[in-house]
């Protein structure tokens, strides 16, 4: 006689639960500060950019006086790899080491606008 097999992927015993710590437990994040009226919360998105702005603006101006107090970091092998690398490429492709100019590498007969 032989054993009925085991069917324990579509019992599922175990695993139709949810474990301890995964994401189906976990509730959906709540927005904190979230404002109803829509000028209100276009207001207050704004704010917040403005700020993180001019933060932003005062993190450059002490990088900037370190900047200029300690002098420029050091040249590494990295750096003059890279330098290296470019000049070979400037040498093999001469047009590598010219600025590109998009209305020169136009389309020809496309109308182009003024921005």
């Amino acid at each position: 006689m032989k054993p009925e097999p085991d069917d324990r992927i579509g019992a599922r015993g175990g695993l139709s639960q949810p474990r301890e710590f995964s994401l189906e437990r976990l509730e959906p994040p709540k927005i904190v500060g979230q404002v109803e009226n829509p000028v209100l919360e276009a207001i207050r998105r704004l704010w917040w950019r403005t700020f993180d702005r001019v933060c932003g603006c005062f993190i450059l101006i002490r990088l900037s006086i370190y900047d200029r107090i300690c002098g420029p970091q050091p040249v590494t092998p990295a750096d003059l790899r890279r330098e290296t690398d470019h000049e070979r490429l400037v040498r093999a492709f001469p047009a590598a080491g010219e600025p590109t100019n998009p209305r020169k590498n136009a389309m020809p007969g496309k109308i182009e606008t003024a921005k």
